[in-house]
């Protein structure tokens, strides 16, 4: 029973681990970018960027509801992703599903189910495009990689021998990836996650970033003793920063760690290139950063925690005094780093924005969430702006217009 009760948490910690605002006056100090001995480009920012941008999202589509028909109703995990046509496919975490709608918000087709037979999942991922245009899922429970055609026909699976979080297949059919493992010694679980370029045997052909980490395993199964087991999980993933992967169009790897602000660009063949850097001022944890997170994490907790073993561990999680330098980022079209420096719950999203060479140009606020399972969870694509939204407690996906502005003369005017 005990091991059960922490494959559980760990599985959890593994997925665990997704208005507008005018920028004061003020004169920034210079961008500066410098030449590193092994070739490595340092593009080092200021706290001010150097110009006064921002981008207007307005809601286009909405798809979800509240009650009625099951095809649009989601459980409360889910990312998604869309085509090159502009078709969403919804990942569902809880009803272990993928829902695809057309570009007008229309259902169209259910892929797969739970089990563990061709085509079922134990578990999903987000959605993903290989080189030939299939869609593809992984599934962390069954330890494998399910393929199916944009009409939700089974192609294939591949089984694997090693455990990953996150699979990201490059044009050249290569993976980027996160592997992790697991072992015990004595009390202690040890988990070690591997962000790596693998091939498609899953050779390990460049290593990004590599992160321990050590959880207490439950000595008991009364309530106090399985309360300060969940408490000192928590405890340790509460705002913990996490290694976020991005694929750009060329092939190229973005990845940071956000104990500090620092953004590594690397080739397709897994060479660091670049690191984008910002100087900033920490944002402290604050009491509605803490119930948003006892929010969640209690409802990914395992049914067999009674309400009273949960409360009395929320009780006991220990924060820390700040937040990491940023919770995610995504890449626009043009070439741009989106970085989401803070979502708070029913209030705003503080984004940075980065050019092409890394050079700080924006910083503004949006209304527009930036939520899900996966932190940061907000992306761009076919010239538009996506995310998921939280509505009453019920999950939407959302589609937005964009329009990036200057502020000029005094005024906001599109620029050009």
């Amino acid at each position: 029973m005990i091991k059960k009760i922490y494959i559980l948490l760990t599985f959890l910690i593994v997925i665990f681990c997704a208005m507008n605002y005018f920028p004061t006056e003020t004169f920034a100090e210079e961008t500066k970018t410098t030449q590193k001995s092994d070739d490595v480009v340092v593009v080092s920012n200021p706290k001010t960027p150097e110009t006064k941008m921002q981008i207007v999202f307005t809601e286009e589509l909405s798809i979800g509801e509240a009650e009625g028909d099951e095809n649009y109703m989601f459980g409360q995990n889910i990312v998604f992703n869309t085509d090159k046509d502009g078709n969403f496919y919804v990942s569902d975490f809880d009803a272990h599903r993928i829902l695809k709608y057309n570009p007008e918000g229309k259902y169209l087709l259910t892929v797969g189910r739970e089990g563990q037979g061709p085509g079922e999942f134990g578990s999903l991922s987000f959605v993903g495009f290989d080189k030939d245009n299939n869609i593809y899922t992984l599934d962390a429970v069954n330890n494998r990689i399910s393929f199916f055609d944009r009409e939700g026909k089974y192609i294939k699976q591949i089984g694997m021998t090693e455990r990953y979080s996150t699979i990201i297949f490059n044009s050249k059919g290569f993976i980027i990836g996160n592997k992790y493992n697991v072992s015990e010694e004595g009390n202690i679980q040890k988990q070690i996650q591997l962000h790596g370029l693998f091939d498609d045997k899953f050779n390990l052909v460049a290593e990004l970033y590599k992160d321990e980490t050590e959880l207490p395993l439950p000595t008991g199964l009364d309530m106090s003793s399985m309360a300060g087991y969940i408490a000192k999980v928590f405890s340790i993933m509460a705002f913990r920063p996490q290694a976020i992967t991005a694929l750009a169009k060329n092939d190229f790897i973005y990845l940071g760690y956000p104990d500090k602000y620092e953004i590594n660009v690397y080739s397709p063949e897994g060479r660091l290139l670049k690191k984008i850097t910002r100087e900033y001022d920490p944002i402290p944890v604050s009491k509605k950063d803490k119930e948003t997170f006892v929010k969640m994490a209690s409802e990914n907790l395992p049914s067999l925690f009674t309400e009273d073993i949960r409360e009395k561990a929320f009780q006991n999680v220990k924060y820390p005094k700040y937040k990491p330098a940023y919770q995610g980022f995504t890449l626009m079209e043009n070439g741009w780093l989106a970085v989401i420096v803070d979502s708070v719950e029913d209030e705003y999203t503080l984004l940075d924005l980065f050019d092409q060479e890394g050079k700080y140009i924006a910083h503004f606020k949006t209304p527009v969430p930036a939520e899900g399972l996966l932190a940061g969870f907000l992306f761009f694509k076919n010239g538009k702006a996506y995310s998921v939204v939280t509505e009453d407690d019920y999950k939407f996906v959302k589609r937005y217009s964009i329009e990036i502005q200057e502020y000029t003369d005094g005024k906001w005017i599109r620029k050009k």
